[in-house]
């Protein structure tokens, strides 16, 4: 790998590495990395640092491991995924870099150096070719940037060093004489390895290019020859190897590797290495030949090395493309034996060549020039390269990658944000391919597509885009209706039809799904709305009290199981509390309030969510008060002002047991028993709302005044009605209640007031209507009752002709 994780080393051990080498600690995160468990090294380095007893040194050593953690995985993330990871590797660092005074804060600085380094060494990796003008400008300043921080560093090293020569240190330092000489060296070298960075970001061939480059190169010869040799010398030496090789010098190099190798000083781990830089140095110096020859005459000697098979793939993209089976093949061995990070470097060499290539004319060989180009953010030139690979694997009759393709394509467009075409990409590809089993995917993509349109469509499309997204959602039902995707659709698709008032459609949809089966449990929530909403819709009550026991028997295992299992559950999950809420309104609006007060006290235990609460204690309140229990209900409501039953809640009860005494008023004899306990509570809810009836869209006063009633206190309920009438002039139904306030008085002045009412909303009443008939015989009553009774049979006899005779 080309010095791409620029590791710290001598830096953060208790004594010189030359000596012990690396911590335990330290190897089990290095492994952990180069395994790809990115989380579980995150954790532990999170969970170590939560230790109070950790030393400063122990700190600056875990926070600098989960640095490189980050990198790591930057590294090996999707371009548009790296973000947060690059942000992570500085962040963990940030309480130390700003520390005064003290050495260790060199080392978070060295690492916040270095990860600029990686940053901009994986752009020219991936990107080199690609990158348009002002990006390079801002990742050659970036790269400038961390050179600048890393000579910061290297210079305050070695003022501490004359410090302690000098005896001027007060006590004993941090990082002795030795750590900080193993830390120059590496700030040393890892500037040299900057300088060969940004030679990259420079055109081939221009003067910038070769300047850095032989900068490079000397910095890196200067270490390469530092004694004693150890793994940091090596490290000087490998990268030294490199940067000749990109300036044609491979004859001073090469001597230098026969030099090293007749010394007999070449250790076993620096083995692979040296082999890889001498087959680069040969590919450099156009001498293919011998380096397929020196790879072959060392492939026992080195075995399966991943530097060795990234110069093997640097060879093979040297010479031919006619060559486009062993490189597959020598591709797909690195994809399977290797690291993430090797993966991803053979991956960006391979598609660096075949998209800067004129003769990529091969399928596979587009399908690599995209996959670079992707990496690169050329998207758009991404999408195309795949669209023609696509095309060439169909006429090549390979179905399955032409399928990859097509995929890729679609998914790029997806991130885009350009839905509608990422949709019909999805969709078709879905749709032409039945066979595969995975075809049922794709098409899930397309309707994720088009959901997303429908979401941030405006008021004036979304309509009819979710209409599109209903329709595609019942396509695939139909063409996959046993695939592992159906039963999340069907529950997308019930969620559309909930949120467009199609309670048939959702019942009849929902109507296969059963306890256990997946997505039951959502379905089933939904199913309730829907049962309630269509029950709402039913005039005949004969078709409303036989859907309402449907409703029960179908919703009923949802909250209590199957078989012999039944039970209310020890644990209630959010959609069995929805179905126990719309039991509990169904079961109560049917009149059959025990069993709405008995679910939903069930559903009420074991810690219920607020929300949850503020919906449910209006409705089992009002089970209370309609199962005549008008003191448990008042009781409930008092008790749960302190527990946050919403002020929205509490006026839609309100407004429900104004429409509930109404009826009662109505009923032919008017059930006062009820009127007068349903008046109370009433009067409990605008108590326990308090200041909350401000935001009612209705003033409490209108409430209060339909409480009063109720409850027969006449004066007060005239007073107010008087005062809300003159609110809201309009309201029909507040003119009724005075109406029939007045019309209960014993006098005849509030008769003929009431009279004078009834015959002001007769007029302003649809003739035949429910209020111009209630209106008319409200008046022939008062007339009776006034004494007026031919006015009262003249009035009866022309109703009835006007009613046709009923």
């Amino acid at each position: 790998m080309r010095s791409l994780l620029l590791l710290l080393v001598c830096s953060l051990l208790a004594t010189s590495p030359a000596v012990q080498g690396e911590s335990l600690e330290q190897r089990y995160l290095a492994e952990l990395r180069e395994r790809g468990m990115y989380r579980l090294a995150e954790l532990y380095c999170r969970d170590r640092l939560a230790d109070t007893k950790l030393t400063d040194r122990e700190q600056i050593e875990l926070a600098v491991e989960w640095s490189l953690v980050a990198v790591a995985q930057a590294y090996d993330s999707a371009p548009v995924a790296r973000e947060p990871h690059w942000r992570t590797a500085d962040r963990v660092l940030e309480p130390w870099t700003k520390v005064p005074d003290r050495a260790y804060r060199l080392l978070a600085q060295m690492q916040t150096g270095l990860n600029g380094l990686s940053r901009a060494e994986l752009t020219t990796l991936e990107q080199v070719g690609a990158i348009d003008d002002d990006t390079m400008v801002e990742l050659q300043s970036d790269l400038r940037n961390s050179i600048g921080l890393l000579r910061e560093v290297l210079d305050e090293v070695q003022l501490r060093r004359q410090e302690i020569a000098m005896r001027r240190t007060r006590g004993e330092p941090e990082l002795t004489d030795r750590e900080l000489a193993g830390l120059e060296r590496s700030l040393q070298l890892s500037l040299a390895k900057a300088f060969h960075t940004q030679a990259r970001t420079y055109a081939e061939g221009s003067a910038d290019r070769v300047n850095s480059l032989q900068q490079a190169a000397e910095s890196l010869g200067s270490l390469s020859t530092a004694e004693p040799v150890d793994e940091l010398t090596w490290q000087a030496r490998i990268a030294w190897l490199e940067a000749m090789a990109e300036l044609a010098q491979g004859e001073q190099a090469m001597a230098a590797i026969a030099s090293w190798r007749e010394s007999g000083e070449v250790p076993t781990d620096q083995q692979a290495a040296l082999v890889a830089a001498q087959t680069r140095l040969l590919i450099a110096t156009n001498q293919t030949q011998q380096a397929t020859a020196w790879l072959q005459a060392s492939q026992f000697a080195v075995g399966r090395s991943p530097v060795v098979d990234l110069a093997r793939l640097e060879l093979l993209l040297s010479t031919t493309s006619g060559q486009q089976q062993p490189l597959e093949a020598l591709l797909a061995t690195i994809r399977r034996q290797h690291a993430p990070r090797y993966v991803r470097q053979a991956e960006a060499m391979v598609g660096q060549r075949f998209a800067a290539a004129s003769d990529a004319n091969s399928a596979i060989a587009r399908v690599h020039a995209a996959e670079h180009l992707y990496r690169a953010g050329q998207l758009a030139s991404a999408i195309a390269a795949y669209d023609q690979a696509a095309e060439q694997f169909r006429n090549d009759r390979d179905r399955n990658q032409a399928f990859a393709a097509e995929r890729a394509a679609a998914a790029i467009v997806q991130k885009q944000g350009e839905y509608a075409d990422a949709a019909a990409r999805f969709r078709r590809l879905a749709l032409g391919s039945f066979d595969r089993e995975d075809s049922a995917i794709d098409h899930r993509e397309a309707l994720l597509c088009l959901a997303e349109m429908a979401r941030r469509a405006d008021s004036t499309t979304r309509d009819e885009l979710l209409s599109v997204y209903v329709d595609a959602c019942r396509e695939h039902l139909r063409h996959w209706p046993e695939g592992t995707t159906m039963p999340e659709v069907r529950w997308w698709l019930a969620k559309a039809l909930v949120a467009r008032d199609q309670w048939q459609a959702v019942i009849e949809l929902l109507a296969p799904v059963e306890v256990g089966m997946p997505y039951a449990e959502d379905c089933y929530a939904l199913l309730a709305v829907a049962y309630r909403g269509r029950i709402n819709e039913l005039t005949e009550s004969t078709e409303r009290t036989k859907l309402a026991s449907q409703a029960v028997q179908r919703l009923l295992p949802a909250i209590v199981g199957t078989g012999d299992s039944v039970g209310w559950p020890t644990e209630w999950s959010d959609a069995q509390r929805t179905c126990a809420l719309e039991l509990a309104r169904i079961t109560l609006d049917s009149g059959n309030t025990s069993y709405a007060e008995k679910v939903l006290q069930a559903a009420m235990q074991r810690d219920p969510p607020p929300g949850f609460v503020d919906q449910a204690t209006p409705v089992l309140a009002m089970a209370y008060v309609l199962g005549g229990k008008t003191k448990e209900a008042i009781d409930l409501l008092r008790n749960s002002a302190g527990g946050g039953v919403g002020a929205g809640s509490l006026e839609g009860l309100a407004e429900q047991l104004t429409d509930q005494l109404n009826v009662y008023a109505r009923a032919t004899p008017p059930r006062t028993t009820e009127r007068a306990a349903m008046g109370q509570l009433l009067l409990a809810v605008i108590d326990v709302a308090g200041t909350n009836t401000s935001t009612w869209k209705l003033s409490a006063d209108r409430y209060r005044a339909a409480a009063y009633a109720a409850i027969e206190n006449v004066q007060e309920a005239r007073k107010l009605y008087l005062a809300v009438i003159a609110k809201y002039p309009n309201d029909g139904e507040l003119r009724e209640e005075y109406a029939r306030v007045l019309g209960s008085s014993s006098t005849a002045a509030d008769r003929e007031a009431a009279l004078a009412v009834w015959s002001q909303l007769e007029r302003g009443s649809t003739r035949g209507g429910e209020r111009w008939h209630r209106a008319r015989q409200a008046r022939i009553d008062l007339l009776n009752k006034l004494g007026r009774r031919q006015e009262a049979e003249k009035l009866e006899k022309l109703t009835r002709l006007l009613s046709g005779g009923k």
